[in-house]
């Protein structure tokens, strides 16, 4: 029975041992959430992590054309549009914003045109003459009338080589289509105290055209805020983008 006593008296001191400074550690550290070095220097993510969802639209569609060899005796311009590449992308606008990319300010004109889906006649064609390379923006006017809700349509970018003789432009298209906004949306949207927040609730509910104009606009408000910057290039990759992110970085 002593024998026994001792032994059990001995575990009991050699556990005191070990619990002792590892109990008074614990109770002495400071608030700190990494105590590795290597987690330690992950980057925090940003306040407003965007989820593009896309719609559930069957089959994929290839949305981006050809086109990125540049016209002869001219540098080789890169052009983009910033929609995804798999399937149609959704806006909730009658008179929707569009965004491209150029790796190069042409020298040329660049021309913009939208068509609805089977219908011969452009709804709206624009000559424009970009200022520099990176994003361009253009804004479906307002004297035109709205798109469709549940139709759809192509636009295109060409950046005209030579008016005679076409063949040589480059050209890069993809689609659009008009959904129906749903009292969901709406009440989502006026809970929204944030421009990064309704961005969020339409990349959230698929509408790719108008999530992108959204924190566009924001970026273009807030110029000295990265954050929002971020924001607009993570909807990108959101979205794969991932090329035109990594440049506009």
């Amino acid at each position: 029975m002593a024998t026994s006593r001792l032994f059990k008296s001995m575990v009991t001191a050699a556990a005191s041992i070990f619990l002792m400074p590892v109990t008074s550690l614990v109770e002495g550290l400071p608030n700190l959430i990494f105590t590795s070095p290597a987690l330690a220097s992950f980057p925090q993510q940003t306040e407003a992590h965007f989820s593009y969802v896309p719609p559930n639209r069957g089959t994929p569609r290839q949305t981006q054309g050809t086109g990125s060899r540049g016209c002869t005796q001219s540098q080789p311009i890169n052009l983009a549009l910033l929609v995804p590449n798999d399937h149609t992308a959704q806006t909730s606008s009658g008179h929707p914003t569009f965004f491209w990319y150029i790796s190069e300010k042409p020298s040329q004109p660049m021309e913009f045109a939208l068509v609805e889906t089977g219908v011969a006649q452009p709804i709206f064609v624009q000559q424009l003459q970009p200022q520099k390379a990176g994003i361009v923006r253009l804004e479906m006017p307002k004297n035109l009338p709205e798109l469709v809700s549940n139709r759809d349509y192509r636009w295109s970018v060409t950046v005209i080589c030579n008016a005679n003789q076409r063949s040589n432009d480059t050209f890069a298209q993809g689609w659009i289509k008009r959904v129906p906004g749903t009292p969901a949306l709406e009440q989502q949207l006026a809970a929204a105290t944030t421009p990064r927040d309704r961005a969020s609730v339409y990349a959230k509910a698929g509408l790719w055209y108008d999530a992108l104009n959204v924190i566009s606009t924001a970026q273009a408000s807030n110029s000295t805020d990265p954050s929002i910057r971020e924001d607009f290039l993570l909807l990108l990759e959101e979205a794969g983008l991932k090329e035109v992110a990594l440049q506009e970085r």
